[in-house]
């Protein structure tokens, strides 16, 4: 943010240049520099240092939208309320926020509330897990291949292609999508599969089909959420007798149907 803190004096400073000397050469020259300045690198900088700030903060995607419009608001007022921009000068200070503001706008569309940065290869032919929504807690896991279940069949393995390198001390869940359960014949086999940090293998995705018909399932199809979370262990620690609870000893059925 040095630099855009840099920028934003630079900025506030045209308000003391004579406009005379804002010739048409001086022009082209000064939005060639601004230009320069905001170039692809540090544009993207920016917006990563930006994005990376607000994850810090620990915000929402809600939240990190009205921050970035607050900011946007606030520069505008710094520079646009304590001096009278006209003709060129107006021109040249306009440039420069614009860019600032496409800033601030790019790092809104990009945050979404990430924890980590999942490493991962996708096999030719494969596709990236992806968010459906940007209040989604699981990505989609897509079939990288034609696989016809047989009817009255268990444990059919579906391929990704997609490997994943979790960061030790978080683990990965693949679970059913609700339309899947809903609408066909398929079950997961294993009800919910665990991936562990050291797992370094290809994502599958086991089914059964419980119908006397064979399930057709097409590459691209979405088959599987992958829910990506922390893993706490626990240490034991044995004793002579538990605490009193309400619920007790009460089992399956205890609270009623």
């Amino acid at each position: 943010m040095n630099e855009m803190e840099s920028l934003l004096a630079a900025v506030k400073s045209l308000a003391d240049i004579d406009e005379a000397l804002l010739t048409e050469e001086m022009m082209n020259t000064l939005i060639t520099s601004v230009d320069q300045q905001f170039s692809p690198e540090l544009v993207e900088q920016s917006i990563n240092q930006i994005v990376k700030n607000l994850e810090d903060q620990g915000l929402n995607k809600q939240e990190a939208k009205e921050a970035m419009k607050a900011l946007a608001n606030t520069m505008h007022d710094m520079v646009y309320n304590e001096a009278q921009y006209e003709g060129n000068k107006k021109k040249l200070v306009d440039t420069v926020m614009d860019k600032m503001f496409a800033i601030f706008n790019a790092a809104a569309d990009k945050f979404h509330s990430y924890s980590i940065e999942l490493p991962l290869t996708v096999a030719e032919g494969a596709q990236v897990p992806t968010y459906a929504h940007d209040t989604d807690a699981a990505a989609d896991l897509y079939a990288m291949e034609d696989v016809t279940l047989q009817g009255n069949t268990t444990g059919n393995k579906i391929r990704t292609g997609v490997c994943i390198q979790l960061p030790e001390g978080w683990l990965a869940l693949i679970i059913p999508r609700s339309s899947i359960g809903a609408k066909t014949p398929l079950r997961l086999s294993n009800s919910v599969g665990l991936i562990d940090s050291g797992y370094r293998g290809e994502l599958g995705v086991l089914y059964d089909n419980i119908s006397e018909v064979p399930h057709e399932i097409k590459a691209g199809d979405r088959i599987a959420q992958l829910l990506v979370m922390p893993s706490y262990r626990f240490q034991a620690k044995v004793v002579e007798s538990l605490e009193d609870s309400d619920r007790g000893e009460g089992g399956f059925g205890s609270t009623g149907v």
